[in-house]
């Protein structure tokens, strides 16, 4: 068709040129005329042949600087220019958790049952120049924390900022991070919580840091062999998510701590397909820390059990180490850690007598998971083979999970009166089962049961006794794009 339109402007001056001067006068004057015309008619055509190499440019042009725009259930809403160089993409989750603490025989554990919108997140993330991501991720949903030890529901809603930062990619081996995310540390807490087997991080997140501000240092060696990561951060608290989620407020101005990763899959680049899931990493962590930014620990369910007594201050150094682990083979998934966290504290006494100490606290978890109807199991959660269609006798895939774990506060700071063993547990072992469908890529649903026992610490009962059993309900339904 586009030959034909080419065509059509020559054959139309042809045709007026045999209109007006017939091709049978054969006299000197007219054969002038006729050549005449013929160059005339060739100018022409070469007018023509530029007219439409220009608009043929111009269409390409205007190609090549249109936006393209998707929308589908792996990218969500994205709009990209076309060389990749500029992007912005829109997505977000929504997780409306309910929670129902179960008599165990022995009277209620007092925390209130409750129905509410555990994470309501927007996530704003793209390309700038081709070499800085960017990630801005704000949270609407329930801010998770109690005013007190003896608090029995969780505190009003309220909007934080879980995430805000900047990757320089230049050097795809040597990424820098600025601004507030992640601390490289917590395997469990580094994995998207859109993917974690349970709705709440394991007891080893109790001893780890969750989001701070700072730059990083990162990058992928020898195609995914080795990762590194390793930044400097403001510095916070055990299990502190700083200025939203669970905190427990800005540390001191001076407070700093750095805090590296390393992670290594010694059989990625092997062909030995049984153990190319598996993944081995240790981290460790270094700061200073001074006043009253000491934080609270909590069960599965988010109920407070561990405070230190008022007049307990930091007062130096802390350091947390975590070996870490994970193996995932077709639809098996292990993910397994340990957390040590000691930190200096200090007290004014009797006599006005300073009381120091440096005393250890440990946890360690284990997750399993199974993918029953086939699909793999991975640290990026499950993509269902066939989408939930009752017309096709598709329903998505299904997960089973549990978990097994313990959290153990040293005997010291009972001892020398950091804590009180009247309102502080000095242990506590949870296990926990679960089902996790996976309608689709967007929709999870989940149930999942577990229990937790204590070693003292008993608000809700006598001085001296064990704190009641924990038997938690919480289910789950997600929607995330």
């Amino acid at each position: 068709m586009n030959k034909l339109f080419k065509v059509l402007p020559i054959v139309a001056i042809l045709a007026n040129t045999l209109v007006y001067q017939p091709v049978w006068a054969d006299t000197p004057t007219d054969s002038a005329s006729l050549v005449q015309r013929l160059d005339d008619l060739e100018q022409q055509v070469a007018i023509l042949k530029r007219q439409i190499e220009n608009n043929k440019d111009d269409t390409t042009a205007s190609a090549s600087t249109t936006p393209i725009v998707t929308a589908n259930a792996k990218d969500g809403f994205s709009i990209k220019s076309p060389d990749g160089n500029y992007s912005l993409k829109l997505g977000g989750y929504t997780q409306i958790v309910a929670r129902e603490f179960a008599d165990n025989k022995k009277g209620e554990l007092g925390y209130a049952s409750s129905i509410i919108p555990r994470r309501v997140r927007l996530i704003i993330q793209g390309t700038v120049a081709h070499d800085f991501d960017y990630y801005v991720q704000p949270e609407f949903g329930y801010p998770n924390t109690y005013s007190s030890i003896t608090a029995t529901a969780p505190s009003a809603y309220g909007v934080a900022l879980q995430d805000a930062w900047l990757d320089w990619k230049y050097f795809p081996a040597a990424v820098i991070k600025v601004g507030k995310f992640k601390t490289p540390f917590d395997l469990e807490n580094l994995q998207d919580t859109r993917y974690t087997s349970f709705t709440e991080l394991g007891l080893t997140g109790n001893l780890s840091p969750q989001r701070d501000v700072g730059v990083q240092l990162s990058g992928s060696l020898f195609g995914d062999l080795i990762n590194y990561a390793g930044g400097v951060f403001d510095g916070g608290a055990d299990k502190e998510n700083n200025y939203g989620g669970f905190a427990t407020g800005p540390g001191d101005p001076n407070e700093k701590a750095g805090v590296g990763r390393i992670f290594i899959k010694p059989f990625i680049k092997t062909n030995i397909e049984a153990l190319s899931g598996l993944g081995i990493g240790y981290a460790v962590s270094y700061g200073k820390a001074k006043g009253n930014d000491l934080p609270n620990y909590v069960t599965p369910g988010q109920a407070p059990i561990f405070t230190y007594n008022s007049n307990v201050l930091a007062a130096g150094p802390q350091i947390r180490t975590s070996p870490q682990a994970y193996y995932y083979y077709k639809s098996l998934g292990i993910l397994a850690e340990k957390v040590n966290s000691q930190e200096e504290l200090e007290y004014k006494g009797i006599g006005n007598n300073y009381y120091r100490d440096k005393p250890t606290n440990r946890a360690w978890e284990v997750t399993g998971s199974y993918v029953l109807t086939g699909e793999d199991a991975s640290y990026n959660g499950v993509i269902p083979r066939h989408d939930f269609d009752v017309s096709k006798h598709n329903w998505g895939a299904f997960e089973l999970v549990g978990r097994a774990g313990e959290l153990k506060f040293d005997s010291s700071i009972f001892s020398q009166n950091f804590a009180n063993l009247n309102t502080s547990v000095s242990k506590e072992n949870t296990w926990g089962a679960g089902i996790n469908w996976y309608l689709n890529r967007n929709v999870k649903l989940a149930a999942d049961f577990e229990q937790t026992k204590f070693r003292r610490g008993a608000p809700n009962g006598s001085a001296t006794d064990d704190r009641k059993t924990e038997n938690l309900f919480t289910g789950l339904a997600q929607l995330s794009f």
